[in-house]
């Protein structure tokens, strides 16, 4: 009996409260300004604020991140239409210069072969001879390390725009 007692003084304490506390928000005086209430709405591909001020979104994708070892890794990836601006980032962990060929698969053409020196880390971005960026398609990066074991790590991301690399 003393339970019912409990929870029913309890309901009443909370419905007392919502009562006072529901007007008092609602009525509340508050030295908000309008800089304050900026609402921002989205699209797809942009965001907008009030204002006319519009802000483009970052559109980047993973390509890969892997780690490599034995004795001639390939890495296989593919970039989407539209996102062709690509960095890849390579550290050698090899003992041994390492060599590495980038090849469009669809069409069997090499862009480029780097060579990155041992224990060293090597950042290429496509603007780098390419300033429209990479054609879409299917793409393989074969690893070597002069006959040695290859010992390293790569990612890679590609974007829309250059500058979101």
């Amino acid at each position: 009996m003393k339970k019912k007692h409990l929870i029913a003084s309890a309901l009443s304490l909370g419905l007392l409260g919502g009562a006072i506390a529901v007007p008092s928000a609602i009525f509340a005086d508050s030295g908000v300004t309008n800089s304050a209430n900026t609402s921002t709405y989205a699209t797809q591909d942009e965001v907008k604020t009030p204002g006319n001020h519009d802000v483009g979104l970052f559109r980047t994708k993973d390509l890969f991140n892997v780690n490599l070892d034995g004795k001639s890794p390939l890495t296989e990836f593919s970039i989407s239409p539209g996102y062709g601006h690509v960095k890849l980032r390579v550290k050698n962990n090899t003992n041994a210069t390492l060599t590495f060929t980038l090849k469009h698969v669809d069409s069997g053409k090499d862009y480029f072969t780097k060579y990155v020196g041992a224990g060293d880390t090597f950042n290429w971005y496509s603007t780098d001879g390419f300033s429209s960026g990479l054609r879409s398609g299917n793409y393989e990066i074969q690893w070597r390390a002069g006959g040695a074991y290859v010992d390293a790590s790569a990612w890679a991301i590609s974007a829309t725009n250059p500058d979101e690399l």
